[in-house]
């Protein structure tokens, strides 16, 4: 009995032992359970203080600071800031060129505003893919203005969307397109008024605008340049341009000696250098005055012969003085067949308040036999035309227009 007695209270005393190992180990599974974050934080060399700041964020961002190399917190807390290291380092990727100071402004503007666009549908990841494209201010303008994500995101597909115009798309009711071009673009109507200068880059677009507001770069040059094999005055200083449009214009010139109709290339590819050089001669031979008010000569990189998609033609009896080029056959024939190669009459004479240039009857424009042909059908000009269907190439401000 006594033995029996004893091997019970051996059995018991192993119980209680496995019982307090048992306990023991789920203790300390807890602690390390609920603390993991905070273990894996100081593997990565975080202080406790660093940990206590992450610790302190949605699980979301701890896992971001989980997720990467350990960042250099120190470095951001040499200025006052919020605390939003993790948006720092991308904000700093997106804009290498900012002081860490303007970083730490912008990122903790956002961050006021931040849950707001969350509540409007915009995530933290659009935001994040977006800090080198919007401006803090833009951010705001969907915050401050109650635009939410879904009614926002037609807009942003737009090519060239400004987003400081966004209420005024919302509010107009016009398609996404039509509101971009006429909120935010509408000066391309040189009857409006425009406050900057702008860069252009075509980008192959066949729509681009140049004149005094939208200047090309002085190196750009289209890449695909081949000459075009059509009869050329003395005046023409080159048959170059673009493949597409060469070849087009030779089509449509061949097409027209099948008619006993001569049509004659005046000129075509114009660089930016030829463009300076001949500006400064005229400048000092006439005066600026004069270059500027009477030959409305372009600046150079606001001539679209350096498009290389804009020529001007003329025939025989128009060179020999016989007659007026719009008065000649080749003329009436290209009035009534251009559009079928890709050309349209770049300045109409009855649309020069839209297009800023007087009639001009032999400068011609390729941009497809599709946008030609809309073109002539409604009657248009090449501005209306980009306000009716939007930018395909960027633009930037260059400066003030004074």
């Amino acid at each position: 009995m006594a033995k029996k007695r004893k091997k019970v209270k051996r059995n018991y005393r192993r119980l209680k032992k496995m019982i307090v190992g048992f306990i023991v180990l789920f203790i300390i599974g807890n602690v390390v359970f609920f603390n993991w974050d905070r273990i894996s934080l100081w593997k990565k060399g975080y202080t406790n203080e660093q940990c206590k700041i992450i610790l302190n964020l949605s699980q979301e961002e701890i896992d971001e600071y989980l997720g990467q190399d350990k960042i250099d917190m120190n470095r951001w807390d040499e200025y006052s800031n919020g605390h939003h290291y993790y948006d720092y380092e991308l904000y700093e990727q997106a804009n290498p060129d900012l002081s860490d100071m303007t970083i730490i402004k912008n990122v903790d503007r956002l961050y006021e505003v931040y849950e707001e666009l969350i509540n409007l549908g915009f995530t933290r990841d659009f935001c994040r893919e977006h800090y080198a494209d919007y401006a803090i201010e833009d951010f705001e303008v969907f915050a401050n203005n109650q635009i939410d994500y879904d009614t926002a995101k037609k807009y942003l597909k737009v090519n060239g969307v400004v987003i400081e115009d966004m209420p005024k798309y919302v509010n107009s009711g016009m398609s996404a397109t039509k509101a971009v071009m006429k909120y935010s673009y509408g000066f391309i109507d040189a009857s409006k008024k425009c406050d900057y200068i702008y860069e252009v880059n075509p980008e192959n677009s066949l729509f681009t605008i140049v004149n005094d507001r939208f200047e090309l770069k002085e190196d750009y040059k289209p890449d695909d340049l081949v000459k075009a094999e059509v009869e050329k005055s003395s005046e023409c200083k080159s048959s170059k341009l673009v493949e597409e449009a060469a070849y087009s214009l030779e089509d449509m010139v061949n097409d027209a000696k099948d008619e006993d109709l001569n049509i004659i290339l005046d000129k075509a590819y114009i660089s930016y250098g030829y463009q300076e050089q001949e500006y400064n001669e005229c400048v000092n031979y006439y005066g600026l005055w004069t270059v500027e008010n009477v030959l409305q000569l372009s600046k150079p990189g606001c001539d679209e012969h350096q498009l290389a998609t804009t020529v001007n033609l003329t025939c025989q009896s128009a060179i020999d003085g016989e007659e007026d080029f719009e008065d000649s056959d080749e003329y009436k024939w290209l009035k009534k067949h251009a559009h079928e190669y890709g050309f349209i009459f770049r300045y109409p004479s009855n649309k020069s308040d839209i297009t800023g240039k007087e009639g001009i009857s032999n400068q011609f424009r390729y941009v497809g036999v599709d946008a030609a042909s809309e073109i002539k059908e409604d009657s248009l000009c090449l501005e209306e035309y980009v306000l009716r269907h939007g930018l395909d190439y960027t633009m930037k401000i260059i400066e003030d227009a004074g």
